[in-house]
């Protein structure tokens, strides 16, 4: 199992919020792997929004990046996006 945390950068927090919880609902619904994913926000640190996520695997992980449930919510997050790094956590 990993831990993966994705740290973004938003031009609107308030607005990509509600959109992000949307997604990370869809993928513990529907992308095979996901076991959970929380969203996090950073007041010390504008336009900051974590996914705290719990994969069975990275492989898992990365097939979500590629698949039909990232592409769905790719154009409303889009419209936010600023900028994201990926860290990988293998739980043992």
């Amino acid at each position: 199992m990993v831990v993966v945390i994705n740290d973004d950068r938003v031009t609107d927090v308030e607005a990509y919020v509600p959109i992000a919880k949307a997604f990370a609902a869809d993928s513990v619904k529907n992308d095979e792997g996901c076991i959970s994913m929380e969203i996090i926000t950073d007041p010390a640190t504008p336009g900051r929004v974590l996914y705290l996520a719990h994969w069975e695997s990275e492989e898992a992980f990365k097939r979500n990046s590629t698949g039909a449930t990232f592409q769905k919510w790719l154009p409303e997050l889009g419209k936010y996006f600023i900028s994201a790094e990926d860290k990988i956590f293998e739980i043992r």
